[in-house]
């Protein structure tokens, strides 16, 4: 059945291929771009003169040969590149591009427009405004309308745009939760000098309260969502109260808000902090864009606090409970928690779906809440998964586990694991209730970080802030005369217009319009759900698992094959990982030393590198496999978060705290390992990885 799945193909179609099978296709629609380009060129103002002759041409014929030259020396440096594309690497978030993401970035790039207005980008502004349309559905906000002002005081759309990364999305997003937590502070003095009666609904409390009778602590308390609305309603109550023009609706209310001294942008952090410093809660398996967001936004890294992971290296909820717990016992504010739907890492996804009910529990016990971030930055694009392609419309009132029963239906494949005498037969399948429900839980966060440019397989720099209220635009909006031509509009009209541009509310400046035109190309031939993006998720996720159960079976087929082995694999997992990240140790059997374990699997990873011998820098075409390595160690992973993983290497824990653990990890993101195996492609290059890794280990312990 795997040979004749067509969907798999498909695949086939969308990239260039590892020995570039569809240069053809590729070069006829480069030449096609530049000839469209040159075209043009040629058609502004045809009647004006040549501005370069051919007499010109003719004497520049040197700097021609000079730039023939450095081109073809720059080409060959480039040869000394990773084969990213290549199903034998397996290394970093790094593989192919999908061919309509290469040619839109090519000729975006000839066209050069500058993402910070419509000025400068009239066209692939636009475009960002798709893909972030596209990507609000895919995680499941719901999307501006096309057109028309929607006015609706209470209705939510979300709002997404695209950045140059995670990082930047990440700060973004921390940036936006800090403004909007604090910005109670400063409404309510407004609505008392305005004389405005504003009231709010706590946690905890059934009816809404005046916002003017709460102490600054207990302002602080707001759920983030009526915190966001705070703003919009008071534009609309100053409006009605003061009898205002509409066009002098947001200058008014924004001097006053100002005027209040408790507005961060004005007066700075110390004020809002005075009454209750900021407390950021994320997993010690972090990215450390985290760490950085909270030093670069006054936070303070002292004031983060890292929470434990479990075995499966996902957040520990009970450690998170006692860490807010301990925060609001200091008097800090739970400003954020961060969730990971994919570590740097191990793949992780948390326990989202738990961080949310969490919530609820401290919203009705405690009367506190805080913001929910979802850093997807890896595995966001895993959620086309849970968005059926174009012939089926989503439900998302099916039940649980009639949405989990369905994509375990379609990442599913079974796997022979054949060597030598040794048969056996497992059926893998992505999609735990516990991982899938953490996804499914992602549309309740406030906003989530995600890259088109790790599994959306398009080109750097690509990657998307999302927020689920588009609200918090006005938090953020800077008036830049040059940039737009709007320096004082009504604010419900620019709360739910659709947007026309990206540059006033981003943190970001000047950015290429290439990657939107990149990325939108990308999405409009392979949509982000199951029919599209889905099936080279389902790719991807099936390769980590055959690598996943190579690893765990090669015990079993050695002892079957009567072979005698003096090292093994050790998963960091106990289970298939939450996503496509593979790690594993290597282990002496019997060894119980840490350093002597962590230095033969140094030794390993030299021998899936660039060899160094050859030159820090240099590319050996005989290099068969790529992977990358990791250290586990503290603070990041506590005794206790590799304390399962230690007893399982049969090594001693004593020397974690002073040498960490060396860890070697394999991305498997690469989309043709499953276009072989479903094609009828002979060669299984996973179980040759596997037996080349078996046989350095064992090469490599002969020389410790």
């Amino acid at each position: 059945m795997d040979g004749d799945r067509t969907p798999t193909k498909q695949i086939g179609a969308w990239f260039l291929g590892p020995k570039a099978e569809n240069a053809s296709l590729v070069e006829e629609m480069m030449l096609y771009i530049l000839r469209d380009y040159f075209h043009w060129r040629r058609n502004y103002f045809p009647s004006d003169e040549i501005t370069i002759t051919q007499h010109m041409r003719r004497e520049s014929l040197d700097w021609s040969d000079a730039l023939f030259q450095q081109l073809s020396e720059m080409l060959a440096g480039l040869k000394r590149h990773f084969p990213f594309y290549s199903p034998r690497y397996v290394a970093h978030m790094l593989s192919d591009q999908t061919v309509p993401s290469v040619l839109g970035y090519f000729a975006g790039m000839l066209y050069n427009p500058n993402n910070v207005t419509p000025e400068a980008a009239p066209v692939t502004v636009e475009w960002e405004l798709e893909v972030s349309r596209d990507i609000l559905r895919m995680l499941g906000y719901l999307p501006p309308p096309d057109g028309g002002a929607h006015r609706e005081t209470r209705k939510e759309f979300g709002w997404a745009h695209i950045t140059s990364g995670g990082t930047v999305a990440n700060l973004e997003a921390l940036w936006v939760a800090r403004t909007v937590r604090y910005f109670p502070l400063a409404a309510k003095r407004a609505a008392i000098a305005a004389e405005l009666p504003l009231t709010v609904k706590i946690p905890g409390e059934a009816k809404a309260v005046p916002l003017a009778e709460l102490d600054d602590r207990r302002c602080l308390s707001l759920r983030p969502n009526e915190a966001t609305f705070l703003l919009p309603r008071l534009f609309d109550m100053f409006r009605h109260r003061h009898a205002c023009e509409e066009g002098e609706v947001a200058g008014r209310v924004w001097r006053l808000i100002e005027e209040t001294g408790m507005a961060i942008a004005a007066a700075g952090t110390a004020p809002c902090y005075a009454v209750a410093p900021p407390a950021l809660f994320v997993a010690g398996t972090a990215h450390y864009s985290i760490v950085k967001a909270a030093d670069v936004l006054g936070i303070g890294r002292d004031q983060v606090f890292l929470v434990d992971v479990d075995r499966m290296f996902r957040m520990d909820m009970r450690h998170l409970e006692s860490q807010v717990d301990l925060a609001l016992d200091r008097g800090l504010l739970p400003l954020a928690v961060v969730g990971i739907a994919g570590t740097t890492e191990e793949g992780a996804v948390d326990p989202i779906h738990r961080i949310v009910s969490f919530r609820e529990r401290l919203e009705s016990g405690r009367g506190e809440s805080f913001w929910l971030h979802v850093d997807a930055a890896w595995a966001g694009y895993l959620r086309s998964l849970f968005v059926p392609g174009p012939e089926r419309a989503p439900r998302s009132d099916a039940p649980l586990e009639d949405r989990i029963a369905d994509v375990n239906r379609f990442v599913s494949r079974d796997l022979e694991l054949k060597r030598k005498s040794y048969r056996r037969t497992v059926h893998m399948r992505w999609g735990s209730r516990e991982v899938a429900s953490a996804f499914l839980a992602i549309p309740k966060a406030e906003s989530v970080t995600i890259d088109p440019h790790k599994m959306g397989y398009v080109p750097y720099p690509c990657g998307v802030a999302a927020f689920r209220n588009d609200r918090v635009r006005l938090f953020l909006v800077q008036e830049a005369p040059y940039i737009t031509a709007t320096t004082a509009p009504d604010a419900s009209a620019r709360a739910h217009h659709p947007p026309t541009t990206v540059g006033p509310y981003i943190l970001e400046g000047s950015k290429p319009g290439a990657a939107a035109a990149s990325c939108w190309l990308s999405h409009r031939l392979i949509p982000p759900d199951r029919s599209g993006y889905g099936e080279i998720m389902r790719a991807s996720l099936l390769a980590a698992r055959e690598l996943y159960e190579r690893l765990v079976h090669w015990d079993q087929s050695c002892r079957a094959n009567r072979e005698v082995r003096r090292t093994h694999f050790v998963p960091v997992t106990v289970h298939a990982p939450d996503t496509n990240m593979i790690c594993f140790l290597v282990h002496e059997r019997g060894c119980r030393s840490l350093s002597r374990m962590n230095r033969l699997a140094e030794l390993v990873y030299q021998k899936f590198t660039i060899q160094a011998e050859l030159g820090e820098r240099d590319y050996s075409y005989s290099q068969p496999f790529f992977l990358s390595r990791t250290r586990f160690h503290r603070p990041q992973y506590s005794e206790h978060s590799v304390a399962g993983l230690l007893e399982r290497a049969g090594v001693d824990a004593e020397e974690y705290a002073k040498l960490g653990i060396f860890v070697l990890r394999a991305t498997v993101m690469n989309p043709y390992l499953v276009l072989h195996a479903e094609t009828g492609h002979r060669q299984a290059l996973l179980a040759e990885l596997v037996e080349r890794l078996a046989a350095e280990a064992e090469d490599c312990a002969a020389k410790l």
